[in-house]
C-alpha cells in the first residue's frame, strides 16, 4: 500500500490552513497575492520545459494553465502551486497519490499525470464538456447518470477505507467514454458530500450541487464571494508566507477532526517568520528560517500593509533599516507584469519603494579612460560616471576571427518596453548540445570580451549554445548604462527564457565576471533552467565603489545616493550573496590581489579557485592580450563538462 493519500502537516500549519479555508476573505487575499505566470513564460517541471498559456482554472492550492511542452509540442494542463510552502507541496504530493488510487477504480478515471515535482503537476489536457455544462444545458444522458452513481459508490468506499474525499463537483468531471476526474486533489474538510456518498443516487447528488449551479457556471472556489460580511479574525499569532509576501492569521482553535489530514509535528515548518504576539509585535523566526529576517523592515512593512494585519504596539521603536540579505531580491515589488513577461514570481524584487513603477535610468555620463580617473581630485569626471556601459575597444581581430569561424549570429531579445532596456546576444553553437552557456561580462565589456573564453572552452570540447550577453539600459541621450543588477537581472532572465523558447535550450549555465555577477547571482538563485554558475571576481557591495570615489574627492555618501536616486538607479547600500539552492553548482574565481574586493568586499561560494591575474581576468575587454589564467579555463570546463 502506498503512503496515506492525505496531507501531512504540523499543528502550526493546520492553524494557517484552517484560517484560510474558513474565510472567503482570506481565500481572496491568497489569490490576490499570487503572481500569475504571464502567457509565454517558460517553466521547468521535472525533466521538461513548458511554455505557459492562458489560465484554465484556479483553486486554493494552485492555478491551472494551458501549457505546451517544448520538447514534444504536446498541449497539457499545468497546475502550479501558489507558493513554495510545505503545505502546498504536500497537497501536490497527495494529488499525485490520489490519482493512483482513482486509477484502480472501475467507474471513473483520473486525467493522466505526465510530470510532477514539488511545485507543480502537468497532466493531459481535457477541454470538456464538463458535467457542469451538461447540467446547465438541462439534460444528462441516462447512461452517464448511472455511471456517475456507480462512481459515487466507489468514491464512498475509498473515503471510508482511506479518508480520501474526492472532489466530485460537476466542474471537475467530464465525459470521455466514462467519467474523468480532472483534478484528483482531495477535499480538505468533511462536507455534505459525505452524506451523498453514504447512499449514492442521482437525485441526491443533483440536490447537493443545485445551490452552486443556481447562479450559473461556478467561479473557482478560492475566490467565491462571502454571503455576508465577515468579522475580523481575532488571532494572536500570524504567519508570514514568504513566497506571497504577506501575513495570514493562524486559527487559534482549528478543528483537527474535520480536517481530512494527518497532523504530524515532525514535518517541516517553512513559512518565513511568525508574529507570536499581536500585542507586543514580537517576531520569531520559524524553524529553518534565517533569524535575521525577524528584524527586517520588509517583514514589518508587509505586516502593516496586510488587510488583517497584526496590531502594531503603541510606542514601538522606529522600524529597523532593511537587512542586507541579497536586498535586490528581498526588498522590491514584482516587476513581472511590467518588464519581463516570463518572470516567475514575487521573489525577484529590485530595491525601490513598494508599489513604485520601475523607471528607466536617466543619468547622464561621461566616458572615462581608467577607473582611477573617477577618484582623482582634479578630474572633471563624476564618481557616478562609473555607470557608463559604453564598450571599451579590445582585441577586435581575435573576436572577429572566432565569431566568423564558428558562425556567430546576433540576437536581440524581444522586450515589452522600448524606453531604454536592451538585451543583445551573440550566439555561437558548438557541437549539438541543447544546453545554453550564457556569458555576462562586466563594466564596459561587450561580446568581444568573451571571445577568448568561448574559444578556449570550445577547444576543450565544451559543447553548447554559447550566448554572450550585452545587457543594460540607455538613458534619454542614448548612452548605455549598467544598473548594479537591477535591470540586468530582468534582462538576463528574459534572455534565458528566450533561449529556451526560441532555440530549445534544455538548461542554462551562467558564466559572469565583475559587474555581470550582480544580475547572474539574482537569476541563478531563482531561475529553474539554471543549473550551474561560475562567477569571476564577485563583489558584495556594488555601491561602495562610487561612494569610495566620492570620499576621495570630499563628497559625502549621501550626495552620491541622492544623485543615483534622482536618476532612477539603485541608491541604497545593499549587499549581495552567492546563491545556494539544491541543484545549483557554483564555482567562484578570484584574483589573489583585487583592489575592488578590498573596497566592495569579495564573495566566495561553492568551489573557490584563486588565480594570478587582474580583476575579472576571464572576460575583460583586454582578455585576449592579457591571456586568461589556465586554471580558470580548466575549472570552468570541469564545471560545465562536455555537454
Amino acid at each position: 500500500m502506498d503512503a496515506a493519500a492525505r496531507p501531512r502537516l504540523t499543528s502550526r500549519q493546520l492553524g494557517l490552513v484552517s484560517a484560510i479555508t474558513r474565510s472567503p476573505r482570506l481565500k481572496r487575499a491568497l489569490v490576490e497575492a499570487t503572481e500569475a505566470l504571464p502567457p509565454g513564460a517558460v517553466v521547468r517541471l521535472g525533466g521538461r520545459f513548458l511554455e505557459v498559456g492562458g489560465v484554465l482554472g484556479s483553486g486554493l492550492v494552485g492555478v491551472v494553465y494551458e501549457a505546451r511542452c517544448l520538447e514534444t509540442g504536446d498541449r497539457l494542463a499545468y497546475k502550479r502551486s501558489r507558493a513554495g510552502v510545505a503545505f502546498f507541496r504536500e497537497a501536490l504530493r497527495v494529488e499525485a497519490l490520489a490519482a493512483r488510487r482513482v486509477t484502480a477504480l472501475r467507474s471513473i478515471r483520473p486525467a493522466a499525470i505526465v510530470e510532477a515535482d514539488a511545485r507543480g503537476i502537468a497532466k493531459e489536457l481535457r477541454l470538456g464538456p464538463t458535467l457542469q455544462e451538461e447540467l446547465l444545458a438541462g439534460e444528462v444522458d441516462p447512461g452517464r447518470r448511472a455511471a456517475l452513481v456507480e462512481a459515487l459508490g466507489e468514491a464512498g468506499d475509498l473515503f471510508r477505507r482511506e479518508g480520501l474525499l474526492l472532489d466530485l463537483s460537476p466542474k471537475n468531471l467530464c465525459w470521455d467514454g466514462g467519467w474523468v476526474l480532472l483534478d484528483t486533489g482531495p477535499k480538505l474538510h468533511r462536507s455534505d458530500l459525505v452524506r451523498v456518498l453514504e447512499q449514492p443516487a442521482w437525485s441526491t447528488y443533483v440536490a447537493h450541487v443545485r445551490r452552486k449551479l443556481a447562479a450559473g457556471p461556478s467561479a473557482p472556489s478560492a475566490i467565491a464571494l462571502p454571503a455576508e460580511p465577515e468579522p475580523p479574525i481575532a488571532a494572536r499569532r500570524w504567519a508570514f508566507v514568504r513566497d506571497l509576501w504577506r501575513w495570514f492569521p493562524l486559527d487559534p482553535a482549528p478543528d483537527a477532526a474535520s480536517f481530512l489530514g494527518i497532523v504530524d509535528d515532525d514535518q517541516a515548518d517553512d513559512e518565513a517568520v511568525f508574529l507570536i504576539d499581536a500585542e507586543d509585535g514580537r517576531v520569531e523566526p520559524a524553524p529553518g528560517a534565517d533569524p535575521r529576517l525577524a528584524g527586517s523592515a520588509l517583514i514589518r512593512r508587509c505586516a502593516e500593509e496586510a488587510p488583517d494585519r497584526p496590531a502594531r504596539p503603541r510606542g514601538e521603536a522606529p522600524l529597523p533599516p532593511p537587512l542586507p540579505l541579497a536586498a535586490p531580491v528581498l526588498d522590491l515589488p514584482s516587476l513581472s507584469r511590467e518588464v519581463a513577461p516570463a518572470f516567475a514570481g514575487r521573489a525577484l524584487k529590485i530595491a525601490i519603494a513598494p508599489g513604485e513603477p520601475l523607471a528607466a535610468p536617466t543619468l547622464p555620463v561621461e566616458r572615462y579612460a581608467h577607473w582611477r580617473d573617477l577618484a582623482a581630485a582634479d578630474s572633471a569626471l563624476r564618481p557616478t560616471d562609473l555607470f557608463v556601459h559604453e564598450v571599451l575597444e579590445g582585441s577586435r581581430a581575435l573576436a572577429e576571427r572566432v565569431f566568423r569561424a564558428r558562425g556567430a549570429r546576433r540576437v536581440d531579445v524581444p522586450l515589452p518596453r522600448s524606453d531604454g532596456p536592451f538585451a543583445e546576444l551573440t550566439c555561437v553553437q558548438v557541437g549539438e548540445s541543447r544546453r545554453a552557456i550564457v556569458l555576462v561580462p562586466g563594466f564596459r565589456a561587450g561580446p568581444d570580451a568573451a571571445a577568448a573564453l568561448v574559444s578556449a572552452l570550445a577547444e576543450r570540447g565544451v559543447a553548447g549554445l554559447y550566448a554572450i550577453a550585452y545587457l543594460g539600459v540607455r538613458n534619454p541621450g542614448g548612452q548605455p548604462l549598467v544598473t548594479s543588477g537591477r535591470w540586468e537581472a530582468i534582462l538576463l532572465w528574459s534572455a534565458i527564457d528566450h533561449l529556451c523558447a526560441r532555440f530549445g535550450a534544455g538548461s542554462a549555465a551562467l558564466l559572469a565576471a565583475s559587474h555581470g555577477n550582480f544580475g547572474a547571482m539574482i537569476v541563478a538563485g531563482l531561475h529553474p533552467a539554471v543549473d550551474c554558475l561560475a562567477l569571476d571576481s564577485p563583489l558584495e557591495r556594488p555601491l561602495a565603489l562610487p561612494v569610495r570615489f566620492g570620499a576621495l574627492r570630499g563628497m559625502p555618501a549621501s550626495a552620491i545616493y541622492a544623485e543615483l536616486a534622482a536618476h532612477h538607479l539603485p541608491s541604497e547600500p545593499v549587499s549581495f550573496r552567492i546563491p545556494d539552492r539544491p541543484g545549483l553548482r557554483v564555482l567562484t574565481l578570484r584574483p589573489r590581489e583585487d583592489t575592488f574586493a578590498r573596497i566592495c568586499g569579495g564573495l566566495e561560494g561553492g568551489e573557490v579557485v584563486v588565480y594570478d591575474g587582474g580583476h575579472a581576468a576571464t572576460m575583460r575587454h583586454d582578455s585576449a592580450e592579457r591571456g586568461i589564467p589556465a586554471v580558470c579555463v580548466e575549472r570552468i570546463a570541469a564545471l560545465l563538462g562536455p555537454g
